[in-house]
């Protein structure tokens, strides 16, 4: 089945549910809306309800879901849901069916008393809870603790949460394989979701260059901004390409490509919404410009995923594993 549908089947109707969901006045309805599509069980197997499909078919989902602020935690959705199809057959169908909003505390383990960047922790039925073994539990949220949002969440469209627990935590339980895998496909949905943002800033200051006069002159005229905006249309292909090796069944190495793509897009997706907020003046910093909301999305899932700290572990890494002879002086060096 996987082969017969092509991915890009799925971009019109993702991008038409993201408008819709637009609309919508909760996450609740939201929910609805993104499983009455079926785009929140594309990756989960057909014996729990999922549509069967790989992650290539979740990466344009994942992508619209950017490109629109989308305000619903649809990354946490798709790996949870494919997560607990061999734990709980039920509990991703309810997730997949939009009867249950769950969400996934990124950062922080149970064993610290406090978690934290769970998306849309507030009007979550169930969060996901990492432990210092590497395992992880899905927990009723009404059982954890007090939930607390932050004063200024990077995302104001899906702010975030943290959620200070109170007691021991009960639920679903994953295996540190399970939560590896589900780490590794949560990385690239997040590549595919800045893909689709960092596109959609570029698009539009593109089209404010091409239509704004200064001078007499349409602001595209002048070299600087056609090579700023050349560098991030650079940026993106960059990004996409990344993407796609990473599917491709003849990449190298499958970690070390994922984690490089991942970690591009998170340093590249924010420098494009940047240079747009520029290209648009003191426009861009307004709230009738959807920029600023672009570029606090991404940096949101930068630091979902930990950008910052693995992008300088992935370079201490490569460094040490280089054969290269300066390589080698510059590690002894450090």
């Amino acid at each position: 089945m996987t082969d017969e549908i092509d991915p890009r089947d799925f971009e019109d109707t993702a991008r038409a549910v993201v408008e819709a969901c637009a609309k919508a006045t909760d996450g609740r309805a939201r929910a609805h809306l993104l499983a009455e599509a079926g785009l929140l069980g594309v990756i989960v197997p057909e014996d729990a309800a999922g549509l069967g499909l790989s992650l290539r078919h979740a990466v344009p989902v994942a992508a619209a879901a950017g490109a629109g602020l989308l305000a619903y935690p649809l990354i946490e959705a798709l790996v949870l849901s494919r997560a607990l199809a061999g734990v709980d057959a039920g509990e991703a169908a309810r997730i997949l069916g939009g009867e249950s909003i769950a969400t996934i505390a990124w950062s922080g383990v149970a064993e610290d008393g406090l978690v934290g960047n769970a998306p849309l922790a507030g009007e979550a039925d169930r969060i996901l809870i990492f432990r210092a073994d590497g395992s992880a539990v899905l927990s009723p949220a009404s059982d954890l603790g007090q939930v607390e949002p932050p004063s200024s969440p990077w995302d104001v469209d899906l702010p975030s949460a943290s959620v200070r627990i109170g007691g021991p935590v009960a639920g679903l339980e994953l295996g540190a394989d399970a939560v590896r895998t589900l780490r590794a496909d949560a990385d690239l949905l997040r590549a595919a979701h800045i893909l689709g943002s960092a596109s959609h800033c570029l698009s539009l200051a593109i089209g404010h260059a091409q239509g704004r006069e200064q001078f007499g002159r349409p602001l595209s005229s002048y070299q600087v901004l056609r090579h700023k905006m050349s560098r991030d249309a650079l940026a993106i292909e960059t990004i996409r390409n990344g993407i796609a090796r990473t599917l491709s069944a003849h990449r190298e190495d499958a970690d070390l490509v994922r984690e490089a793509a991942w970690l591009n897009a998170a340093r590249s997706g924010p420098d494009v919404a940047e240079n747009a907020i520029q290209i648009f003046g003191g426009m861009g910093f307004t709230w009738e410009v959807p920029l600023h909301r672009h570029l606090r999305q991404m940096r949101a899932q930068g630091s979902y995923g930990a950008a910052a700290d693995r992008l300088e572990q992935f370079g201490a890494a490569l460094i040490a594993s280089s054969s290269n002879e300066w390589y080698g002086e510059a590690n002894h060096a450090i």
